[in-house]
């Protein structure tokens, strides 16, 4: 039910509100008094048929229909009587209840005060309406709704009541609430200050027109249709029997918006017109969505009506336009349809776009150089992606080697069929390389994390570089392990790669658990291999794990060994832990590395010696002696487990008689030299082969300087026993050097009294004494012995006697010095002359172990004439 308010109008002391069932505010009751007044003078017994008139409140909250009546029962001309209907503006606008209120202002008779009272009005059903017949009504719907708006008389209608009635109908609710209209006046007509949408009026009141702001239409003469839609509205307002200017759906499209008439329905009339057309044009959608973007329509109502048929439209335009214009159709509506929620018309497009792509290819990439600020062709690089994985070969790859780098990224970072034929084509392959390294780092991340699956071949490796250097760990073990799922690494270059970047990220520790758990290979270790850099960490490492077989630790080590250079190599060995274990775990084979460590010279000794005995065996002669040259100096100057006796005359067994001896005596013998090394050195010298032993002996002066140098004679029993040999051996081969090692060491010799050092001296005096003996003058050398200077040899016999009874010396090595000066007499007489001789000559006698057959002979000889001459005994 609808409330309508009633009041009456009609003279009384002049045109006033006779009653009213409502009180308005001043505002909206100040109009309706006009209104429900008669515009314009009648002339004099001019008489008029009761009119209508419609029109709004200023207040908006009523609308009034109302029906004036000529009252004749006034005596003063030109009185009237009216009656208005106020209704809720809404409901009006919604659905007016025209034929109830008709029936309320249909009485013949004038309204009575009476009658304004609330009434309460059944809500309409839609009702037929009569055509309105020799109405021309083209020009008026034109001016009302084709043209800019203005206000509208049409002068001589016929039946003015049915067309306002039709037009009211026919209206939607936006225009129906605001539309205001009399079906007679004499003269313009104003509601808040703007003249009422449409008047009728007579022929004779055409002069009062004359000012009229708005269109004047003859309502009775021929018309030409001026738009193209003309007759569409006449036939909907004026011919049909419910007048709609809009159908439901199209109100629903227009939605609830304050806009012009003209132009809403324009919008309306052009959008069924598009709509018809779209299964024959596809084109036509585009117009449609111009329409729905327009803001002229109810966006969400548009498109929701539309969709079904566009996405249709779309899946028909490969077919009905040209590839060229098919291309033009994609982009343009793809950016018409940014922004709508058109699930399946986006996904039409999207299958024409890699339709498109998969038979135009070119097209393709002449879409995406266009410039697309608000992302609509990005949109579509998936579809364009699958289509172009799909396009016929060389085609597409041609294409794509001359597209723009962002292109070609954009279009990898797509993934699928395209992005595996880039990563197989090697034109394209190398281009990735410097598409990478020019688009935008987020464009190239997701490029080329895309290619990255396909980038399994080490053709591959200009491409696989600016994305495995951005790889963090985790990425880098990922790419390393699908690798080996792959083709068991068979893309050697590829995986280096890869290994050096994880060195780079923190990544190797699970590079390296990737690549022991995969199936073992040569491929597979010498990537290992790289894992594992010449420290001593990492060497560590590969010595700890337990799941790698020996053999191939061993060859992994060897592998790491040669890629170590000088510094590294030396820092592995000189670790006693690292090198130590290292050696011990070289296979047998890798005798250049164990040359190296021989010849680097930083292992532990006992690793060093170790080294050595097993290089020996199995080099040949030439890098023997490189070896032993290299190794000897190290070995005499140090201890090593071992038999040592064993080890360093095989080392100059090797030199022979290459053999520096001036150098080895230096390196064995030297002040810096620990005594018991000396002491070891000087056995081995005297035990050396043949050859070597033979340099030794030609430089004995050189080793009685060096001991002379050490300051202290210190030396073993065994050390002087072993240089006395040497120094006896040097009698026969230079003479001249004995003399001057007896010259150095003579002095120090002779204090050495606790030293056992006497069978050194029985090969040193006697070399002196000879030369005291027989030279009138003595060398250089020997001036600093001290018995040099009066009679020599009787000086030298007190001083070599004195030196052996009051020492620890073996008595005997007096007897075999005396023999070897042959002067045993004089020598022995000097002991049995000296403080304890008897006893000191029964010692020689007991120790003659040293000397010959013939010398026993002759000592004991010698010895008993001494006793036998009584004088000797006192002669001390």
């Amino acid at each position: 039910m609808i409330t309508a308010e009633i009041q009456i109008h009609g003279y009384r002391k002049g045109h006033q509100l006779l009653a009213s069932s409502a009180v308005l505010p001043k505002d909206d009751q100040v109009v309706v008094d006009r209104l429900s007044d008669v515009a314009g003078p009648l002339r004099p017994k001019e008489m008029f048929a009761p009119y209508l008139s419609a029109y709004p409140l200023p207040s908006g909250a009523y609308y009034v229909i109302a029906r004036t009546w000529q009252d004749l029962t006034v005596s003063r001309a030109g009185c009237v009587r009216t009656k208005s209907v106020l209704i809720d503006t809404q409901a009006w606008a919604i659905r007016p209840p025209l034929m109830p209120i008709l029936r309320l202002l249909g009485a013949a008779e004038l309204p009575t005060e009476k009658e304004a009272v609330r009434i309460e009005l059944e809500e309409q059903l839609e009702e037929r309406l009569p055509p309105a017949p020799n109405f021309s009504a083209s020009e008026l719907l034109e001016a009302l709704f084709l043209e800019d708006a203005q206000p509208v008389v049409v002068f001589d209608a016929p039946d003015p009541e049915l067309i306002a009635l039709r037009l009211l109908t026919a209206l939607w609710p936006d225009i129906r609430r605001r539309f205001a209209l009399s079906t007679f006046a004499l003269s313009p007509r104003k509601i808040g200050g703007r003249d009422l949408d449409l008047v009728f009026a007579p022929l004779n009141a055409k002069a009062k027109f004359s000012d009229w702001p708005g269109r004047r239409v003859d309502g009775r003469s021929p018309q030409i249709d001026r738009h193209r839609w003309t007759g569409v509205i006449v036939r909907r307002v004026f011919e049909e029997p419910v007048p709609r200017l809009l159908s439901d759906r199209e109100i629903d499209m227009l939605g609830n918006r304050d806009t012009d008439s003209a132009a809403a329905l324009r919008i309306a009339l052009l959008w069924d017109e598009l709509l018809d057309k779209l299964d024959r044009t596809p084109t036509a959608a585009l117009g449609l969505l111009d329409i729905a973007n327009s803001g002229m329509v109810s966006n969400a109502a548009a498109v929701k009506s539309l969709e079904p048929r566009l996405a249709e439209a779309t899946r028909k335009a490969a077919d009905s336009l040209s590839q060229n214009d098919a291309w033009e159709f994609v982009g343009a509506i793809a950016r018409k349809m940014q922004g709508h929620d058109m699930p399946a018309g986006r996904m039409a497009v999207e299958q024409l776009a890699a339709h498109l792509a998969e038979c135009a290819p070119d097209g393709a990439v002449s879409l995406l150089r266009q410039p697309d600020t608000k992302g609509a062709i990005d949109d579509l690089i998936p579809s364009i992606a699958i289509g172009l994985g799909n396009g016929a070969a060389p085609r597409v790859e041609q294409l794509l080697v001359e597209a723009p780098a962002d292109i070609i990224a954009r279009l990898v970072s797509q993934g699928g069929a395209l992005t595996s034929r880039v990563a197989m084509d090697g034109g394209l392959v190398g281009r990735m390389a410097s598409v990478l390294a020019e688009v935008d780092r987020e464009l190239a991340d997701r490029a080329g994390m895309m290619l990255l699956p396909y980038l399994v071949e080490d053709r591959q490796l200009a491409a696989a570089m600016p994305i495995f250097c951005r790889l963090d760990h985790r990425g880098v073990v990922a790419e390393m392990r699908w690798l080996g799922d792959v083709n068991d690494f068979k893309s050697e270059r590829l995986s280096a790669v890869l290994v050096d970047r994880a060195r780079k990220v923190g990544g190797l520790p699970a590079v390296r658990d990737v690549l022991i758990s995969s199936d073992a290979s040569a491929r597979r270790d010498a990537l290992l291999a790289r894992t594992v850099d010449p420290v001593g960490a990492d060497v560590l490492w590969l010595l700890d794990e337990s799941r790698l077989s020996e053999t191939t630790t061993a060859a992994l080590l060897v592998s790491v060994l040669r890629r170590a250079d000088d510094n590294q190599f030396t820092a592995l060995l000189s670790d006693r832990v690292i090198g130590e274990r290292v050696v011990a775990r070289l296979p047998d084979d890798a005798v250049d590395m164990l040359v190296r460590a021989v010849l680097q010279g930083s292992l532990a000794m006992n690793a060093y010696v170790w080294v050595i005995q097993s290089v020996i065996l199995k080099v040949d002669n030439a890098r023997k002696f490189e070896i032993a040259g290299c190794v000897m100096g190290r070995c005499l100057r140090n201890r090593f487990d071992g038999d040592e006796t064993v080890v360093l005359p095989m080392l100059l067994g090797i030199l022979g008689a290459r053999l520096d001896g001036g150098w080895a005596v230096r390196e064995g013998l030297g002040r810096g030299i620990d005594t018991d090394i000396a002491s070891r050195n000087l056995i081995v010298f005297e035990k050396a082969p043949f050859a070597a032993r033979k340099t030794i002996v030609g430089v004995v002066d050189e080793i009685a300087r060096t001991l002379q140098g050490r300051l202290d004679i210190d030396l073993t029993q065994a050390a002087n026993d072993a240089c006395a040999r040497l120094m006896f051996d040097a009698e026969k081969v230079s003479r001249t050097a004995l003399v001057d090692a007896a010259g150095w060491l003579m002095p120090s010799l002779l204090r050495a009294r606790r030293q056992p050092v006497s069978l050194v001296i029985a090969a040193l005096f006697p070399m002196i004494y000879r030369v005291l003996e027989k030279a009138d003058d003595v060398p250089d050398l020997l001036k600093f012995v001290p018995f040099f200077d009066w009679d020599r040899c009787k000086t030298a016999r007190r001083e070599l006697v004195d030196a052996f009874m009051s020492s620890s010396w073996s008595a005997g090595d007096l007897a075999l010095t005396a023999y070897r000066c042959d002067d045993i007499a004089r020598i022995l007489k000097r002991v049995a002359k000296s403080c304890g001789g008897e006893e000191y000559l029964a010692r020689i006698e007991n120790d003659l172990g040293r000397l010959s057959e013939d010398g026993r002979r002759v000592v004991k000889r010698v010895i008993a004439e001494i006793r036998s001459d009584r004088s000797n005994k006192f002669d001390w």
